[in-house]
């Protein structure tokens, strides 16, 4: 159903994917793939390293996210919530470590109810816009995307990075190189503490302190 979003990207929630991009005729008019992230509970990100084993020559697109879309997500939009920025943050650093080459929220800007949506499925968003007070306010899912997309531009190429020595649960990183030689480094700590560590790279070394519950980039 992609197909309506853009002609030459298919979507990979749809078995038939893989039945078209096997078909050497109709896979030379597909240049990528696109998936949701509403099914993360049943999907694991490997399935991401088996469709690129697959299909090396086709790019990977996470392309529609947001908070609060299952019945049970209430209320619909909270405002300052930090649970909401943390899951974007450990999504996309997920899906950036399994060969996705772009992130793209559903939607950047509603109103404090969610909407507007004509079939009344109200969700979050990264900015609520309340018209009446003429106020705006970002979301911790604002600050989250920030760190990717202030700091990674186009041409920007995933590097290995790994935790060696460092046995803490919830803290994921992701590691670019980008068009200008620099190195980024995106971290988020979901741990009620601070985790301390020394980033090594090319024979020099760093001693770092990630706060906790934080989101932290280091660009060197």
């Amino acid at each position: 159903h992609c197909l309506n979003l853009c002609k030459n990207i298919i979507h990979t929630h749809d078995i038939r994917v893989f039945q078209v991009l096997n078909e050497t005729e109709i896979s030379q008019y597909v240049a990528g793939i696109a998936f949701h992230w509403y099914a993360n509970a049943i999907s694991p990100p490997e399935i991401l390293d088996i469709t690129r084993k697959k299909f090396p020559n086709k790019f990977i697109l996470s392309t529609e996210a947001c908070a609060g879309s299952f019945p049970w997500d209430k209320p619909k939009v909270k405002l300052g919530s930090w649970e909401r920025g943390e899951s974007y943050a450990h999504d996309i650093i997920q899906d950036l470590n399994h060969w996705t080459s772009g992130w793209v929220d559903w939607n950047l800007a509603l109103n404090p109810e969610g909407g507007p949506n004509w079939v009344k499925n109200f969700v979050d968003s990264p900015i609520i816009v309340n018209v009446t007070a003429k106020e705006f306010y970002r979301q911790p899912t604002y600050y989250a995307l920030a760190h990717f997309s202030k700091l990674l531009p186009p041409g920007s190429v995933r590097i290995d990075s790994n935790l060696k020595g460092l046995n803490v649960d919830k803290f994921n990183i992701v590691a670019f190189e980008r068009p200008d030689n620099g190195t980024v480094l995106v971290i988020i700590n979901s741990n009620d503490f601070p985790v301390d560590f020394i980033l090594h790279d090319s024979g020099r070394s760093l001693n770092y302190a990630s706060s906790p519950r934080s989101f932290q980039s280091i660009l060197w």
